[in-house]
């Protein structure tokens, strides 16, 4: 199988936003007809046993060269070029993945920024659109509609050709949709999310989930100003926003804030609007999602929503079969609209909302029925199935790899050679982190204090367990109920708190890797230097002793061919000498002397 090297611009691992999403899934879908690479700009720390993962430094181009070197092709996300505009110069054939249109979202992300920093980069994005334009052998998008946008954008960059039409009239083996995926397997709940672990969310209360980030881009605000009106109908109404920071190097984000005032303004926080402020690990999204009522993504119009990927948390929505409500205009609102899977909504329409969630909270059989063709839809994008533009160039791809440039005495590529670890610290780190969450595991499974009896082996068994359930547990249940309801509350205390220490265990791990690797990258950056430079001088003395080796053979040879020219000049004299004395005997009248013999000579 070919050597497929994918590479991430944001971070991958436990807490990851969509992009770590996308190519961690499509990481593991590929794996079952590539050798995959799945590299990131910080370490990847969840287990692939499937594919091979690694990072990079961002804008170290030292740092992605071995990788690339050992790759058949690459599937690389746009915003790569940003940092390694070298990608562009490689002959390495590349999937340039286009699915979240950078230029598009900063022009909203700095809508209130300084004019002239908003100027310069969306120059920079200019340029960086032509630079992934120029660079790519093929490229993905999200939808149908981003395809459109791509396609023009690739006929001002001249790569549409007559040719190229000729070949492939709508252009799918240039441009082709990957849509955002679900996975394959079903949700599964693994503890206590929101239910019964926020102070003020009842057993029985209906939850609103905002499942996506709070981004500048999007528009809580109208459904926090809704939310007086819903309460007014269904009291015991909560609406909960997972509102916690990007795991990645995204910049921070002002809505969070304007978000958390409105509902104080409003009397409404942590009373009927609740945040929660960890940012979900990838591996538990499931149980928020199935705390949930109804699930929510507004926005604005702009651009960014126009033409924005069908976002990961959306399809989140139809994972675990849940009703939604959307705002018009996007491919999310498209999709909910066309499948019933909800309400589609004017954008910023307060009245809307109101209405719309009041609606779906008080019909319990109407989320039902949309619940269920959400889940029914769910297998049109599991990640599998997905993947076929890849696949089809995996396919067409030659069997032997493109011509690659031998490095030169000038410009030394010496291999990064592979971080060296201890084995016995890392196997008792993984050790410990894998018994810290086998014991988080076993107390999510025992929280609730469910009584699960064994089946009785005998009569004599069976009467006594028919007694404790009629009798005795009835005469029991009264006065152990509180303690059971208080020692719920504990437990799911503790276990929250185990939550939090685990992530903060983590986060701290996290932070001292990052710490490290701030120290180790500077001077990785200069071993690095010192060994091109070392390169350069091994090839300068192997050049060097090379022309000596050849100059001693090029004398050796020169001073034979002399020696024999010597010889052969001597004999010619010799022959001369004779004829000279023979010429003069003849003219004195004299017998003429014989030839001289020929004298053996010596070899030199």
């Amino acid at each position: 199988m070919k050597h497929l090297l994918i590479v991430s611009h944001d971070v991958v691992g436990r807490h990851m936003a969509g992009p770590g999403i996308r190519y961690w899934e499509l990481a593991r879908a590929l794996a079952t007809c590539a050798n995959v690479t799945l590299l990131a700009p910080q370490p990847i720390d969840i287990v692939a046993p499937e594919f091979v993962t690694g990072s990079y430094t961002w804008g170290n181009a030292a740092s992605l060269a071995a990788h690339l070197a050992r790759a058949d092709l690459a599937l690389v996300n746009g915003f790569v070029f940003e940092a390694h505009p070298e990608l562009g110069a490689s002959d390495l054939p590349l999937i340039v993945d286009l699915y979240d249109p950078t230029m598009l979202e900063n022009l909203e992300l700095l809508r209130a920024a300084d004019p002239a920093a908003r100027t310069d980069r969306n120059r920079r994005d200019v340029e960086l659109l032509r630079r992934q334009l120029a660079a790519g052998d093929v490229f993905l998008c999200a939808t149908e509609r981003q395809r459109d946008l791509y396609i023009g954008a690739l006929m001002a960059a001249g790569r549409v050709t007559p040719d190229l039409v000729d070949a492939d009239p709508l252009l799918r083996a240039l441009i082709d949709v990957l849509p955002f995926g679900l996975p394959a397997d079903p949700p599964a709940r693994s503890g206590p999310a929101l239910r019964g672990t926020i102070a003020g969310i009842g057993p029985d209360d209906p939850i609103i989930l905002w499942s996506g980030g709070l981004w500048d881009w999007m528009d809580p605000q109208t459904l926090i100003r809704a939310m007086p009106a819903v309460v007014a109908q269904i009291p015991d109404a909560r609406l909960v926003f997972l509102a916690g920071s990007h795991p990645g190097a995204a910049a921070a984000m002002h809505t969070p804030d304007h978000a958390r005032a409105l509902a104080a303004e409003l009397g409404l926080l942590d009373r009927h609007i609740f945040f929660y402020d960890s940012w979900v690990p990838y591996a538990r999204r499931a149980d928020f999602l199935l705390d949930a009522a109804v699930v929510v993504s507004l926005h604005r119009q702009h651009l960014e929503t126009a033409y924005a990927a069908l976002r990961s948390r959306i399809l989140d929505h139809l994972w675990v079969g849940r009703a939604s409500l959307v705002s018009a205009g996007d491919a999310a609102a498209e999709l909910v609209a066309r499948h019933d899977l909800g309400r589609v909504v004017p954008a910023q329409d307060v009245a809307a909302v109101a209405k719309a969630l009041a609606s779906l909270l008080a019909d319990r059989d109407l989320r039902t029925a949309m619940a269920t063709r959400a889940r029914d839809l769910a297998p049109r994008f599991a990640w599998p199935s997905l993947i076929r533009p890849i696949s089809a160039f995996l396919a067409a791809m030659p069997a032997a790899d493109r011509h690659r440039t031998t490095p030169t005495m000038d410009m030394p590529q010496p291999e990064t050679p592979p971080a060296v670890e201890d084995a016995a610290q890392v196997q008792r780190g993984r050790l410990l982190h894998a018994t810290r969450n086998a014991a988080i595991q076993v107390l999510e499974h025992s929280w609730k204090l469910e009584y699960h009896p064994a089946r009785p082996s005998g009569r004599l068994a069976g009467l006594r367990q028919l007694f404790q359930e009629r009798v005795l547990w009835p005469l029991l249940h009264p006065m152990l109920h509180p303690m059971i309801i208080q020692q719920q509350a504990q437990n799911v205390a503790v276990l929250r708190a185990l939550y939090t220490l685990a992530e903060q265990n983590d986060y701290q791990q996290d932070g001292i890797n990052a710490t490290v690797r701030n120290m180790i990258n500077p001077l990785s950056t200069a071993v690095q230097r010192v060994q091109g430079e070392a390169h350069v001088t091994n090839l300068r003395i192997d050049h060097t002793l090379q022309g000596v080796a050849n100059l001693n053979q090029s004398v050796v040879r020169e001073r034979h061919l002399l020696a024999q020219q010597i010889r052969d000049i001597a004999e010619q004299l010799a022959g001369l000498e004779d004829a000279d004395q023979q010429i003069l005997a003849r003219l004195r009248g004299e017998l003429a002397p014989p030839p001289a013999a020929a004298q053996p000579t010596e070899a030199t």
